[in-house]
């Protein structure tokens, strides 16, 4: 009996080993191919010659699809790197080659250091079909998740194509509506937060900062709070107006990071036929701050019981929010 089980244990064994050897080889699956990067919380800059759709995640990992002018993706002939310049890192850029990614229809991949600044400048240069494309995306520590996130949150909102009252760009950060406006002779730059009457009100202790874009390059502005901290200051390097804006807004512990006018999934347009935002003014910088918020509460008209307040507070969440009266 003894024999009889050993000689059946190598049978078994033996089975187990030639199927083992007939299997094909088992190849992993690419994470993100081009088919599904645009799911993966990607962002998409439209140049003349086709567009660059890029993902950046917190560790550092970069996935980058280029497209012809049609929209479809480039499987070969493509070569780039990404270069990436932090706050804080002694201004030392760090370049990366991009590989491409096996069985991914064209995606190439790239590991740069992880995101730990508010604002990480990851710029990227793409050579295709005799083109070049080249830009820069400033992204914050939850990478281009966070970006598409925030702009979902956001993108119910009125402000656009509104002005701020001293003719600047306004943007919702958070919970905070701000007003980016610059001096179009100096370059004297201000940032004001506002109530929702749009009516500038003390910056309290919060931060701000600014990744401007434009068609001569990019810059990280940090603001500095203004005189009795009823606004913020800054200059920027080149007097014209930026084609993107991403702004980071820091208070009572909480950041939110934004890209000014971006909605989720949107194509950003980039290069000689991108559109400005128009922060550049002429200003003498009247300034009145409101020294308290508005609280307006008004009736919705729906029989429902409830009223609407609006209020200005801290943290996530929408402007307006249905009570029990």
């Amino acid at each position: 009996m003894r024999i009889q089980g050993c000689l059946r244990s190598m049978l078994v064994a033996l089975a187990v080993a030639t199927s083992a050897l007939a299997a094909p080889a088992c190849s992993k699956s690419p994470e993100i191919t081009a088919e599904s990067i645009d799911d993966n919380w990607a962002l998409t800059e439209q140049h003349e010659p086709g567009s660059v759709v890029m993902t950046v995640a917190p560790d550092g990992q970069v996935k980058v699809l280029v497209k012809d002018r049609d929209g479809k993706p480039l499987e070969e002939g493509v070569s780039g790197a990404v270069t990436v310049k932090a706050p804080g890192n002694g201004g030392a850029p760090t370049t990366v080659e991009l590989v491409p990614e096996p069985k991914s229809g064209g995606v190439l991949t790239a590991k740069l250091p992880p995101l730990e600044d508010d604002l990480t400048e990851v710029g990227y240069t793409f050579k295709a079909k005799g083109s070049e494309l080249k830009g820069v995306l400033h992204v914050p520590r939850g990478g281009t998740r966070e970006l598409e996130e925030n702009a979902k949150n956001g993108q119910d909102t009125t402000l656009d194509g509104k002005k701020g009252p001293n003719g600047g760009v306004l943007q919702l950060v958070g919970d905070d509506v701000i007003e980016i406006v610059a001096d179009k002779d100096t370059g004297d730059l201000r940032v004001y937060v506002l109530d929702l009457n749009l009516k500038p009100v003390p910056i309290g202790e919060r931060e701000i900062k600014l990744g401007i874009t434009t068609g001569g390059g990019s810059e990280v502005i940090v603001l500095a709070p203004g005189p009795d901290r009823l606004y913020f200051t800054g200059k920027l390097t080149v007097k014209v107006n930026p084609t993107k804006i991403t702004v980071v807004v820091k208070d009572g512990g909480h950041t939110d990071v934004v890209l000014c006018g971006h909605r989720p999934r949107s194509v950003i347009v980039v290069g000689p036929s991108a559109p400005v935002l128009g922060i550049l003014v002429a200003t003498t910088w009247t300034v009145k701050v409101v020294a308290n918020p508005t609280v307006i509460v008004h009736d919705d008209d729906d029989d429902d019981g409830r009223v609407i307040v609006i209020h200005k507070g801290k943290g996530k969440g929408k402007w307006r929010h249905k009570h029990k009266h």
